[in-house]
């Protein structure tokens, strides 16, 4: 029997791998295979009097397998007819009894089994995506329903044992004789991976509850006469769906129906095509207008690749590029909006032809060889002042028509006379004793700071030439100033020493004028020349700090 159930497996497969010519993109309804036939290949398990009517799960497996049809009921509830057939086997490996134990009793049987179930696969809809393409994935179903049992002849063996349990139980297998089947009700769960839209593979139990208590052939003689017998089939399945339904009855079935709900003609895989012209309704952006499919199913009356809808002239050839209109230049501007129709040109200007480039068209450039901007009709403009450059006297400063493009200034650098004018009444009610005016050269003059010899800390004399520093800083006007604290030492020593020195020197100034209120810290620099830079003939005047104030030229406007 087994052999014959694995050739017909075999054959079921074949069968199958030739029906699956459908692509996997294919639209289609989740019912699409109402129908389903199926294979089971497995074993039984028993549970009797010999084993103390122990659940059926794994113990004592032999050989089983069996056919069955389905019917679906929706996407969740299928109608399921199923035939088995196996062989049941109970013995005393596992009995509570020590007489049974030491018996060493076997008893085998078969069983044929017709039965009808309910099975409820909540996920069998999840095998589809949300457009009904089909989705390889695992779903769970339970089962319950009612079939009836054909128990075969019971065969006892003895392995040890007293001869008078052994009477008892053939005894009780001569009174089975006459009971050759009895109601059993099927419940069970199983697992299914749809590998394809019409086939999967799966692992299914389902344990049966009997109204007899002697498939085993063991009841009254030797046993428990108030529990019944159970036996559970378990296996592999493999199905394949057939039956392909159609829906909406257009002969077009819906597992190649691109609209399973809408009847319409197979040219359109079953899609409506009111117009009938081969477009389905669907995709036709004309439905109500036979035209031509690579249109869109939109008529073309002057047959130039441009639907009729889209034409801006649809009784005159024309091309996609202008709406359908003629183009004698060929430059992409319609015959009736190029004010250039013979001369190739640009869309931008109206399809005139630009030589240069500039965005000016040439029947409009003055300087058609050279790009310039359309406020100089096309010539070049370098510094951009509207004024073309033939025509500008200064050609690289921006200026106005007035002065021939030169540009009108609009204020002068601070002379002389005017900055020695604006210290003064910046120093005017000071009382510096040592800040003046260089009248000569129009700068902000300050005492030099002296130090003894390898001396770079302050005096209180410094500190007083400090201190008016940071006064003269914190006057209205003389923000802008910065000072600058040089640093100079004598030759009494080496060029390192006297370097490092004269910075201690300038750091020492500029440090204490930056602890004062009015100095800004950002406008204090300072810098040492050592014994490089001397500004005096003595060593005194070597050994000295000189303040630099500067400030940027300051620029007058003119009325």
């Amino acid at each position: 029997m087994l052999k014959q159930l694995l050739l017909f497996f075999v054959v079921l497969t074949c069968i199958n791998v030739y029906g699956q010519d459908m692509p996997a993109s294919t639209e289609m309804p989740e019912s699409a295979y109402p129908w389903e036939f199926g294979l089971k290949l497995g074993g039984t398990s028993m549970g009797g009097d010999l084993n103390d009517n122990s659940f059926p799960l794994i113990d004592q497996i032999s050989p089983a397998g069996g056919i069955y049809l389905r019917r679906r009921l929706g996407n969740v509830i299928a109608l399921r007819l199923q035939l088995m057939y196996g062989f049941l086997q109970n013995n005393t490996d596992k009995a509570d009894d020590a007489e049974l134990t030491a018996l060493d009793a076997s008893i085998e049987t078969t069983v044929f089994e017709p039965s009808l179930s309910f099975d409820i696969e909540p996920f069998f809809a999840s095998r589809f995506n949300d457009d009904y393409t089909f989705k390889p994935g695992f779903s769970p179903y339970i089962s319950a329903g009612v079939g009836y049992g054909l128990w075969g002849d019971d065969e006892a063996e003895y392995g040890a044992g007293t001869s008078a349990v052994q009477t008892d139980i053939n005894t009780d297998i001569e009174d089975r004789a006459d009971e050759s089947g009895g109601l059993v009700i099927p419940v069970g769960v199983g697992l299914r991976y749809y590998f394809s839209p019409k086939s999967s593979l799966g692992l299914d139990y389902r344990f049966r509850f009997s109204s007899s208590d002697l498939i085993d052939g063991v009841s009254a003689a030797y046993g428990d006469p108030e529990e019944n017998d159970q036996y559970a089939f378990l296996g592999l399945t493999y199905s394949v769906g057939f039956g392909a339904r159609d829906a909406d009855g257009d002969g077009v079935k819906d597992m190649e129906d691109a609209c399973p709900t809408e009847a319409g003609p197979a040219a359109t895989n079953g899609c409506p095509d009111s117009d009938g012209d081969g477009v389905a309704d669907r995709d036709d952006e004309c439905p109500n207008e036979a035209g031509v499919a690579n249109l869109n199913g939109c008529p073309d009356g002057d047959s130039d690749g441009v639907a009729d809808k889209d034409d801006d002239c649809p009784t005159e050839p024309g091309t996609a590029a202008t709406n359908g209109c003629p183009d004698g230049d060929g430059d992409g501007v319609a015959d009736k909006d190029d004010e250039c129709p013979n001369e190739a040109g640009l869309a931008s200007l109206n399809g005139c032809p630009d030589g240069d480039g500039d965005g000016v068209a040439d029947k409009d450039d003055e300087c058609p060889a050279e790009a310039g901007p359309a406020a100089t009709n096309g010539c070049p403009d370098r510094d951009g002042d509207g004024i073309a450059d033939k025509d500008d006297e200064c050609p690289d400063e921006a200026g106005v028509a007035e002065r021939n493009g030169c540009p009108v200034p609009n204020d002068r650098p601070e002379n002389l006379e005017e900055r020695i004018a604006r210290y003064g009444q910046l120093l005017e009610g000071q009382d510096f004793q040592h800040i003046r005016i260089d009248s000569i050269n129009g700068t902000i003059e300050i005492d030099r700071i002296y130090f003894p010899t390898d001396i770079s800390s302050l005096n209180r004399p410094d500190r007083m030439v400090l201190e008016e520093i940071d006064r003269f800083l914190a006057l209205d006007g003389a923000s802008d100033f910065d000072i600058r604290f040089e640093g100079h030492a004598d030759r009494r020593a080496s060029d390192e020493y006297n370097q490092a020195l004269s910075e201690r020197r300038a750091s020492s100034a500029m440090e204490y004028t930056a602890d004062q209120e009015g100095a800004k810290a950002e406008n204090l620099t300072m810098i040492g020349f050592g014994e490089n830079q001397p500004v005096g003939n003595t060593l005194r005047e070597n050994r000295v700090v000189i303040p630099v104030a500067t400030e940027p030229t300051r620029m007058i406007e003119l009325d």
